[in-house]
């Protein structure tokens, strides 16, 4: 069953603010607490940290806000999904874990899996009807 407008429209809505608050408040925070988004990214082995850190901010920055207003959502969910991903399999790597520590990060990865399938369903279906 498919749901009728304008209830698709304003459920996509929802869903859009949902998943762009998870990238939204990453971005503030990591902003805000600089120093130690640094040594977080530090100690995934990221490399050039800052650089990294700071695009990783703006980039989180800019696709929230473009999927909070409908402005390229295909576009932004479909590379936020890839980012996390890449991320999830870089940072929370379970597998290579023991006991309580392995628990906490599967969940995590888990979680963001499955944010990472509703950016693949909000870059297959768009924006709805309730864009800017």
């Amino acid at each position: 069953m498919i749901i009728a407008e304008p209830t698709y429209s304003i459920v996509v809505l929802i869903a859009r603010i949902l998943m762009a608050i998870v990238f939204l408040v990453s971005a503030i925070e990591k902003s805000v607490k600089f120093s130690d988004a640094l040594d977080e990214y530090a100690k995934a082995r990221v490399p050039f940290v800052k650089f990294t850190v700071i695009g990783v901010n703006i980039f989180h920055l800019v696709a929230s806000v473009c999927l909070i207003a409908g402005w390229y959502v295909m576009e932004m969910a479909a590379a936020l999904a890839v980012f996390t991903f890449l991320a999830t399999i870089r940072v929370h790597d379970f597998w290579n874990m023991e006991g309580e520590e392995q628990v906490i990060r599967s969940r995590i990865a888990l979680a963001n899996f499955g944010l990472v399938g509703g950016l693949l369903l909000l870059a297959a279906t768009g924006p709805g009807s309730l864009a800017l």
